[in-house]
């Protein structure tokens, strides 16, 4: 399993707007052909499943991938080495009629809603529009596609002046699936730590620090698919419980508003943000294991380890 320090207290979400006065959908909390059509609150956009754009036709669907600063020579996270202020980001293109473009924006907990008009220069499809429903975080979105392509890139902007938010986006099909689970990342929280002595090779010790973070017995369990039981449960940690519970959130495409874990869940490669609301789409399996967790999660004791920062 690969191990990304997802530090919490130097995150800063960045917040989307939207351009044509829709409004913005918040979540109240992180209790935290085509598309599924069980998200019946949102637009839903009729897909084609082309990857690989032919015309216009293949545009509409969900555009997914990762949203972040723009740095010189880092195309991923992993390459810029630092994850403040990355997310996942969705941007859907819910339809185009000739030039007009209607579509919403699905990212740490809000959903935007846009209307622009589409361009065409030569072979490649540009779309720009502004944000305003909210004036501190009001800036410009630019993206485009080329026939033949299958990558959407582009940049958000404050000001012409800022710095920029750049995102590279394919295009994806949303199908809940229960047996997937979070295995790209491991769930660090640095803003809980807590002083240690350490020993070293040589025998001497010294200060360290240890950090909550999950154990490995989360590994052996999805509350999707099994029918958890108190034993299941007795021993987990307060991370454990917290990613156990908040993984049958994500596998529905709920998008979360804290940024610990909008960070944690953007790492997983399956995970795609669609809604802040997937209540209704909860299997009865799942409700009766969320409410089984509550008890343990409220009481359960954190677990410690070190990581180098």
């Amino acid at each position: 399993m690969k191990t990304l320090a997802l530090i919490c207290s130097l995150f800063v979400i960045i917040c989307l707007e939207s351009c044509g006065g829709n409004g913005i959908i918040k979540n109240k909390s992180d209790s935290s052909s085509n598309t599924t059509t069980v998200h019946s609150k949102l637009p839903v956009p009729v897909a084609t499943t082309n990857l690989v754009i032919k015309d216009v036709n293949d545009i509409p669907g969900y555009w997914i991938g990762e949203f972040g600063p723009e740095v010189s020579g880092a195309d991923t996270v992993e390459d810029f080495g630092d994850l403040n202020g990355y997310n996942k980001i969705n941007i859907s293109i819910d339809e185009i009629k000739e030039t007009a473009v209607k579509g919403h924006i699905v990212m740490a907990g809000k959903v935007n809603f846009f209307n622009c008009n589409m361009q065409k220069n030569g072979n490649r499809y540009q779309f720009t529009f502004t944000g305003n429903d909210d004036a501190k975080n009001h800036g410009t979105y630019s993206f485009s596609i080329a026939e033949g392509d299958s990558l959407l890139t582009g940049n958000w902007s404050k000001r012409a002046d800022s710095d920029r938010t750049i995102f590279s986006l394919t295009k994806k099909q949303f199908s809940y699936n229960p047996k997937v689970k979070p295995s790209e990342a491991t769930y660090v929280d640095f803003g809980k730590g807590k002083k240690t002595v350490e020993k070293g090779e040589d025998g001497s010790t010294y200060e360290g620090e240890r950090f909550a973070t999950t154990s490995d017995a989360l590994e052996k369990l999805n509350a999707s698919i099994d029918v958890l039981v108190k034993n299941d449960l007795v021993n987990l940690k307060k991370a454990d419980l917290l990613v156990l519970r908040n993984s049958i959130f994500a596998r529905h495409g709920y998008t979360f508003k804290k940024p610990l874990l909008s960070l944690f869940f953007s790492m997983q490669p399956w995970y795609i943000p669609l809604s802040t609301d997937v209540t209704a789409d909860l299997t009865p399996l799942e409700k009766k294991n969320l409410e089984l967790m509550k008890p343990f999660e409220k009481n359960a004791q954190e677990y410690y380890n070190a990581f180098g920062r």
